[in-house]
């Protein structure tokens, strides 16, 4: 193409008709998803009153499924082509959602979901793989930019404008919308889409990829998850040393997480229990820090213990707005008197004072459980039988509530304590199996590969894995303290390393890219554990510290110049309309600032505006300052992440767009596991234990710049360079 030619070009004529198709199909898809998940849990809550630790196992197998899914259907499309697979895409999403639209039982929902999220996690690399096809260094950083903007565009227009319409008339018309929305890019996809496999060479020849068996395809998906287990065991068969240090330091890991999953310590949880004692009632106050937009407090009878008065602050910087109301209410409950709001005041000013409960067994107990009041405001329960917990368990309740102190406690906080008793520590137990399996299977697989050669080395290796991974699989389920949808993941993902069987271990240097590119987006996933704060810590935040009378006025005044009478209110789902707008109105001039300029700096830039943006909530509780770093968050977000996959979509091998696109949503797992666990831990223990909610912040802020420093030695000793050091065309 002739570069002169192809600078006059305007903007939207830069871009094939090909790139605004796939846009568009990537704007209606996601304003599709976010539409329905807008309210989706207020519907099934509400409307066909199902649990919401249900709706909480829905999402968990969801969530996992999208940002899975596209490791295999990436692979599978570089291999099939991307326009087979966008029709079975969209047939997917358009028939999950009228399935889900039209079901009322838990089980006929969360099937219906299901097909919704296969096909949401085959659509997925498609676009960006089509995009990343299309597009070269010169265009590649604007084309995603915009690819970004029209997914904030339709996260932000769907819920605002379509989704508050047909909920009006009936809720299921949301989700009926979608499927319409989704199922309908079939017809585009049909009739315009051109699959950009067939639109440029790739290394392989069409001869080689029908030779290669479906089953192969499927295990290729996996080369690069496991690429670090092959790269170290070639290090081990090279040196002795390593094949010491390495297998000496499985088995501590492996002695060590089986012995922290079948030793069970004592359960403890800290709860805000001391009352204020009035002629044999007891008045609990419970800080919860979290602003109600109607009732900033409550006050009510404990329906197991009606001498105990349960009054819940949910604003306490803000009890004098509410003090008449609150005074009123306490004399209409006479037994409160003489408590005044004075009590309540000091109450609150000792609330990070906590009462500790700690359970633990103990076989040795001559009753069923005992109390013991094991150091000033500590508690332990010892259990004799936890097994039969639930025959003594209101018991042990009336015994608890016997001691002032401990009249707040509730049947679920004794349930959950239960539980935690119950837990055992899995995760890394399961991670070590998996890592010493993994090199058991590439050992055999070497093994075998020296005495057979061609189809024989595939299908010996085959049959072996067939005993032993079902073996493990088998002996996992009979693990106790793991419940059925965690023993299925785990099946599925121990399954998965069949696949070190088969791929084609012979190339080191493929697995030491492999391995290069997946430890970047580990090292990238710690931006978006700060992103994933967005939907937790900084939502709770806001309830609980931010008062936003402030903006309030201002947008009300704002309105009235033009005679509109509006009471808006500031709540928690503003913060993301704020995150998406600000990406709406800045991206495409963002991603033309820097679509010159090299990838891993830009995208440190961006994590770097991002941290500062976080870390300016730890400046001020007030409305305006937290805006501030929300928009400069922002900012970072907009610049790093539309860099970083335009960045993939140029390291990645051509035979192979689809399947790098598709690891590249790793960051999504990583970011949300991570950042919902550590972030709600941290969030309990600084804001509502130690109520300091700056100390938070700036942790996370700390979690920016670890980030920066690690993806800054990233780009000095390991990124690609062939990339980074290429001339950008002019």
């Amino acid at each position: 193409m002739n570069v002169d030619k192809k600078k006059k070009k305007g903007f939207f004529t830069e871009f094939s008709s090909q790139f605004w198709l796939v846009v568009m199909f990537e704007f209606f898809e996601r304003g599709a998803y976010y539409g329905m998940m807008s309210f989706l849990s207020q519907y099934f809550v509400d409307s066909l009153h199902i649990p919401k630790e249900s709706v909480g196992v829905i999402k968990g197998v969801i969530q996992p499924l999208l940002y899975f899914l596209p490791i295999i259907s990436g692979a599978v499309a570089d291999r099939f082509g991307y326009r087979k697979m966008l029709m079975v895409a969209f047939a997917l999403l358009g028939g999950g959602y009228f399935l889900t639209s039209q079901m009322t039982t838990y089980s006929a929902v969360f099937f219906g979901l299901v097909i919704m999220g296969f096909g949401a996690g085959i659509f997925k690399p498609l676009i960006s793989g089509t995009i990343a096809r299309i597009t070269d260094e010169s265009n590649s950083t604007q084309a995603f930019g915009i690819y970004y903007w029209s997914i904030n565009l339709g996260a932000f227009l769907f819920p605002l404008v379509l989704v508050p319409v047909l909920k009006s008339m009936n809720p299921a018309y949301v989700i009926i919308a979608s499927g319409i929305c989704t199922a309908a890019m079939i017809i585009p996809t049909a009739f315009f889409f051109k699959d950009p496999t067939k639109q440029q060479e790739v290394e392989e020849s069409a001869k080689q990829r029908d030779r290669a068996s479906m089953i192969q395809t499927l295990a290729n998906a996996f080369e690069i998850i496991y690429s670090p287990i092959v790269l170290m065991y070639d290090l081990m068969k090279k040196k002795a040393a390593w094949r010491v240090v390495i297998i000496l330091l499985l088995a501590v890991l492996l002695g060590f997480s089986v012995s922290n999953y079948f030793d069970r310590p004592p359960a403890s949880e800290k709860f805000p229990a001391i009352g204020i004692e009035q002629e044999n009632k007891t008045l609990i106050v419970t800080v919860n820090r979290n602003m109600q937009k109607e009732n900033p407090y409550r006050l009510e009878i404990r329906e197991e213990t009606p001498s105990l008065f349960d009054l819940v602050i949910y604003k306490p910087v803000y009890i004098d707005n509410f003090v008449e109301d609150l005074l009123k209410k306490i004399e209409d409950n006479p037994d409160l008197n003489p408590v005044t709001v004075e009590d309540i005041k000091d109450y609150i000013r000792r609330s990070d004072e906590k009462i500790e409960l700690i359970f633990a067994v103990d076989p040795a107990e001559s009753g069923d459980f005992s109390i013991r009041e094991t150091a000033p405001n500590q508690y332990t329960i010892s259990l004799k039988d936890q097994a039969e917990y639930s025959n003594y368990a209101d018991s042990l309740l009336k015994e608890l509530h016997k001691t002032p102190k401990l009249r707040g406690i509730n049947r679920k906080d004794c349930d959950r304590l239960h539980n935690k008793l119950n837990s055992r520590a899995f995760f890394l137990f399961f991670v070590i199996s998996l890592l010493a399996t993994g090199f058991i299977i590439v050992a055999l697989s070497f093994k075998r590969s020296r005495q057979a050669a061609g189809a024989d080395t595939q299908s010996s290796g085959f049959q072996v894995s067939m005993l032993m991974v079902p073996a493990v699989i088998i002996a996992l389920c009979f693990l106790p303290g793991i419940d059925t949808l965690g023993k299925i993941i785990c099946s599925v993902v121990y399954f998965s390393l069949m696949s070190l069987f088969i791929i084609d271990k012979s190339d080191t240097h493929k697995f030491v890219d492999h391995a290069k590119f997946l430890l970047m987006i580990v090292l990238y996933s710690g931006f978006w554990v700060l992103y994933f704060q967005m939907f937790d810590s900084v939502l709770w935040y806001v309830q609980a510290y931010v008062d936003a009378t402030a903006v309030n006025q201002a947008v009300n005044s704002l309105v009235g110049i033009f005679g509109i009478k509006l009471n808006f209110f500031f709540d928690v789902e503003h913060v993301t309309v704020i995150n998406a707008l600000t990406i709406i109105i800045l991206q495409l001039i963002v991603s033309s600032v820097v679509k010159k300029k090299k990838a891993l700096p830009t995208m440190i830039t961006g994590i770097a505006i991002g941290t500062v943006g976080l870390g300016m909530l730890a400046i001020s509780t007030h409305i305006w300052v937290f805006v501030a770093g929300i928009v400069v968050f922002s900012i970072g977000e907009m610049t790093a992440h539309p860099k970083f996959i335009s960045y993939i979509g140029l390291i990645a091998p051509t035979e192979k767009k689809a399947m790098y696109m598709g690891y590249i949503f790793l960051y999504g797992v990583f970011g949300s596991s991570v950042g919902g666990i550590v972030g709600a831990k941290l969030y309990v223990h600084f804001v509502d234990n130690l109520n300091q909610p700056r100390t938070l912040w700036l942790i996370f802020s700390s979690i920016g710049i670890v980030t920066i420093i690690a993806l800054l030695l990233y780009n000095k000793f390991l990124a690609p360079k062939k990339v980074e050091n290429k001339a950008v065309p002019k």
